[in-house]
C-alpha cells in the first residue's frame, strides 16, 4: 500500500485533488483504503487503479461523478456505453487480479 504522496505523484495529481477523487470514490472503494500510522491513509494497487479509471474517464470529458458511475457500473456488470479508451470489463479483470494477489500475499504473510 502506497499513501496519498505517492499515488497523487503516480497519477499526476495534487494531493488536494488526491484527496478530492478519494472521497468520491467512496461508493467504490470498499476495503481498497485503509489507514496507517498516525491515521495515514494508505491506497492498495485497486485503489489506484479505480483512480487511474476515473483520470481516464474525466480526461476524455465525463464529470467525476459520471466516472464514478461508470466505474460502479463496469464492476458490478452493467454496460458502461462509451468510455474512455480503456474497456471496462478490462478494469473489473484488473481489479479482481489485484484483490487475488492482495490476498494471497497477506496469506503468505500471515503463514510466516
Amino acid at each position: 500500500m502506497i499513501g496519498i504522496e505517492q499515488a497523487a505523484k503516480a497519477l499526476g495529481l495534487s494531493e488536494r485533488q488526491m484527496y478530492r477523487r478519494i472521497s468520491a470514490v467512496r461508493p467504490v472503494r470498499s476495503g481498497h483504503i485503509g489507514k496507517g500510522e498516525n491515521n495515514r491513509l494508505l491506497l492498495d494497487g485497486s485503489a489506484i487503479e479505480i483512480l487511474r479509471a476515473v483520470e481516464d474517464y474525466r480526461k476524455s470529458g465525463f464529470s467525476v461523478s459520471q466516472s464514478i458511475e461508470r466505474i460502479r457500473d463496469s464492476i458490478s456488470g452493467k454496460p458502461a456505453g462509451n468510455g474512455p479508451t480503456m474497456s471496462d470489463p478490462w478494469l473489473r479483470a484488473l481489479i479482481e487480479e489485484k484483490d487475488q494477489r492482495i490476498a494471497e500475499l497477506r496469506e503468505r504473510v500471515g503463514d510466516s
